[in-house]
């Protein structure tokens, strides 16, 4: 098998570009990133031209009358608590989700980061 492929050509077709569309959250994860293990959530969603889950950590929001695009890092206050004012409670504001776990089943509007990328809509 390996020297089949190392006898390939470039191809000339583009790859699959999804477009910014709703997307059905069906997992709700916290995952550890860098070695400072820092947590984020890391939602595994359904888009409608995907047939496999398809994980977005980031989400954009309006900071200071710009849009920002910031990662769902999970910070919490001296209760314990999701951090007021974090990219994380804007979001869950912004869907009336008042913990995690009332995200499952919730229907996300997406949109592109400044690289392209599919991230969550949060504005």
């Amino acid at each position: 098998m390996n020297e089949d492929i190392l006898t390939k050509h470039i191809g000339n077709k583009e790859p699959k570009k999804l477009e910014a569309k709703k997307v059905k959250v069906v997992h709700a994860n916290i995952e550890e990133k860098g070695e400072k293990k820092n947590k984020i959530l890391v939602l595994e969603v359904k888009h409608p031209d995907q047939t496999d889950l398809i994980k977005l950590s980031k989400v954009q929001i309006i900071k200071d009358k710009v849009v920002k695009t910031i990662g769902l890092w999970v910070n919490l206050d001296e209760d314990e608590n999701i951090q007021k004012g974090s990219a994380l409670a804007e979001f869950m504001m912004q869907y009336a989700a008042l913990q995690l776990t009332d995200l499952k089943d919730k229907e996300l509007d997406t949109a592109f980061d400044e690289k392209g990328y599919l991230c969550i809509k949060a504005y």
